[in-house]
């Protein structure tokens, strides 16, 4: 997570529980970005290519001085993180943001998320 100095280390510690909350819940890896965006999404896609498992990875990004939300899905993490459920994230996020409650908007969209990746348990991790 890239959060400079806007979160506390209890804010982030909580924003990383629920990343792990949503990365338990799926077969896939969630992460965050939150710092300037100069060119919007592509510098958002730029960041996710640099990500390790890229493929299997939803990277959200939050511009706070520019009001953006992005978030970018690798080929893998698409095929059950769809545009759908990344816009009823970034709502999550907006929507919290309105009322300053930044950790809260995060926390939501990871549970969105990570809820939208479910992969349930077979027989053979039991």
């Amino acid at each position: 997570m890239q959060s400079g100095d806007f979160f506390t280390t209890d804010e982030q510690n909580e924003i990383a529980k629920s990343i792990a909350a949503a990365e338990t819940n799926s077969d896939l890896n969630f992460s965050l970005y939150v710092g300037e965006l100069e060119e919007g999404r592509k510098d958002a896609i730029k960041l996710h290519k640099r990500l390790d498992n890229s493929s299997a990875t939803v990277l959200v990004c939050v511009d706070l001085q520019n009001h953006a939300i992005e978030i970018v899905t690798g080929s893998y993490a698409s095929s059950t993180v769809d545009n759908q459920v990344c816009r009823l994230a970034a709502i999550s996020i907006a929507n919290a943001f309105v009322v300053n409650d930044y950790v809260g908007g995060l926390n939501q969209a990871f549970a969105v998320l990570g809820a939208h990746a479910y992969r349930p348990k077979s027989m053979t991790d039991v």
